[in-house]
């Protein structure tokens, strides 16, 4: 599968007549500097693929799940983002980066969370595909993310969102 993620030369090889109509299927591995994310990438069959894997996704888990434990005792946090009322806030969520990454290629066609940030609607629609599908990295007490924006539920990518009728 050929995403944005794999560069410029994935793409520009996965158009090169020659180079597909070659055998070979290979395979790379590198770790992120941090040494929390794999990331493999290939060939096989003919196909590009790219897969990630971190490893620190329960502690991340653990760490939401102390948090949410804590600001929902009425601990506050001093990093806490400052609130509109000008009271000191919560944090929304800690994502680990290959599951955003993977709702980015989901549900936004590859488009990376630094440019869905911008836009209010898609952030929101970011923020419903987090507290759905994987709340447990929900930090905010109660569980629940206070979206200010009411958007619609995204759609996968490849997916029909409206009944198309007879």
């Amino acid at each position: 599968m050929v995403t944005n993620h794999n560069g410029i030369a994935d793409k520009l090889l996965s158009n090169d007549k020659l180079y597909n109509s070659m055998k070979g299927n290979w395979q790379r591995t590198a770790k992120s500097g941090s040494g929390n994310i794999t990331t493999t990438t290939g060939r096989e069959g003919g196909k590009f693929y790219i897969k990630r894997e971190q490893h620190n996704v329960e502690a991340i888990k653990r760490e939401c799940k102390l948090y949410r434990e804590a600001a929902e005792r009425g601990v506050p946090d001093p990093l806490a983002p400052i609130m509109p009322d000008g009271k000191l806030g919560y944090r929304w969520m800690n994502l680990p980066k290959v599951i955003s990454v993977r709702i980015c290629d989901d549900y936004f066609g590859g488009m990376p969370w630094e440019a869905i940030k911008q836009d209010k609607t898609l952030k929101a629609q970011f923020y419903k595909v987090v507290q759905s599908e994987y709340p447990e990295f929900i930090c905010y007490p109660g569980g629940k993310l206070p979206i200010p924006v009411d958007a619609p539920y995204p759609t996968k990518v490849g997916q029909q969102r409206f009944f198309k009728g007879i």
